[in-house]
């Protein structure tokens, strides 16, 4: 009898995608909606600073600067600021959402919104959050192109 003997690179890889498995998840129409309605009820309020009260990561650890596909990039290639990624999300539509990410990194964090938005005839990939609904907080973790075609759209 054979014995299979993992690596530990390939028991990391197993566990990543059991954990990425059990945090996605469909919300319920309302739900996105209602958090559509908050977010977009925070970016127009006239106590919004945009500087103050949005985030937004360039680049994770583990990707390269010669990616296309970090938000850093797209953004250069977009000619796109914070001002054009707020715009977007005041546009966000039911139709362009994915699903709903669980924070690995914080499970008791607020849940990460996934949609998908044409820009110039491409899809981009955006996960955004409201850190904070008392203190106004946004955290944009992706704005970027979408490495894979994305066709299943819940709602769209």
């Amino acid at each position: 009898m054979e014995i299979n003997i993992l690596t530990n690179y390939q028991l990391i890889a197993i566990i990543i995608m059991v954990m990425q498995m059990e945090n996605k998840q469909i919300s319920s129409k309302e739900q996105v909606e209602n958090f559509l309605l908050e977010l977009k009820h925070i970016i127009n309020d006239k106590k919004f600073n945009i500087n103050e009260d949005f985030d937004i990561l360039l680049k994770k650890k583990n990707e390269t600067d010669d990616d296309a596909y970090t938000t850093k990039n797209t953004l250069i290639q977009l000619n796109y600021d914070k001002n054009d990624i707020i715009r977007n999300l005041k546009e966000l539509k039911i139709s362009e959402y994915i699903e709903t990410l669980t924070d690995v990194k914080n499970v008791y964090s607020p849940q990460f919104w996934v949609f998908i938005k044409r820009i110039n005839l491409k899809q981009v990939y955006i996960k955004v959050k409201i850190r904070s609904i008392q203190n106004r907080k946004i955290f944009c973790i992706s704005f970027h192109f979408a490495r894979f075609q994305v066709n299943n759209f819940p709602y769209g």
